[in-house]
């Protein structure tokens, strides 16, 4: 069957955002979690030396495959697909569909859309971000004079590092991209200015948010990168298993 054909919203194009919040003593869950994943999804995840990441990732990875299958209306053995930057994508025919997927420190979250391009990060809010790192390395000439006269300089960092993120995932090159040639300016960051060839900016839509403990934002081509929908659920309800 046709790739296009099997999925239940042939009118997706706008953002689906699927969430998974880890709680305490959700490692006992990691085997039911790894079970979801392919060979070499598992071989990647054995690779972590701390368990908290490696529970990240896993849940990320089945998280992604629950999102992809809710989409199908069917539960399929999806394959992916790796370009040189490290940005997976679906194999034909299912390549038009477009997803990413992070997490932190507890939060899985998911992304997907037909319409483009899309990026998804979240970062703890509770982090004490390294300004000498930020101020040489991530940070615009014009974003560090907004910063000077910000009350909440923390938080005013971590919400344009997942923009920056974001787009950076979405334009598909990671952190190889020069983050300190994005240009982000306002409370809720706008973009302003992008290295050459990844214009206009008008292409671009971002949108980033508080998320609880979490920032977290999204960024994609061609559309609106706030979410249309958001589906929340638990580890167990991601295993199909009771509480």
């Amino acid at each position: 069957m046709a790739g296009d054909a099997i999925f239940r919203h042939s009118a997706l194009v706008t953002i689906q955002l699927f969430l998974c919040d880890l709680q305490p003593g959700a490692e006992r869950h990691l085997p039911g979690l790894l079970a979801r994943l392919d060979s070499a999804e598992r071989d990647r995840a054995s690779r972590f030396m701390f368990d908290r990441d490696r529970l990240g990732y896993a849940a990320a990875h089945a998280l992604l495959r629950h999102a992809l299958d809710q989409i199908a209306g069917e539960r399929r053995p999806w394959r992916f697909t790796a370009d040189a930057y490290g940005k997976p994508s679906l194999d034909p025919p299912f390549d038009s569909i477009h997803f990413n997927l992070s997490h932190a420190d507890g939060l899985v979250a998911v992304a997907v859309s037909r319409r483009g391009e899309i990026g998804v990060d979240v970062e703890s809010a509770l982090r004490e971000p390294d300004e000498s790192t930020f101020s040489s390395l991530i940070l615009a000439p014009e974003e560090l004079a907004e910063l000077d006269g910000c009350a909440d300089r923390a938080n005013r960092l971590l919400r344009i590092w997942v923009a920056k993120e974001a787009l950076a995932k979405a334009i598909g090159l990671g952190l190889s991209l020069p983050v300190n040639q994005i240009i982000l300016r306002g409370e809720a960051p706008q973009l302003i200015a992008l290295p050459e060839p990844h214009g206009p900016t008008s292409a671009w839509s971002l949108h980033s948010e508080r998320y609880g403990a979490h920032w977290l934002a999204l960024a994609t081509r061609h559309g609106e990168a706030r979410p249309a929908e958001r589906i929340m659920m638990t580890i167990e309800q991601l295993l199909n298993r009771p509480a």
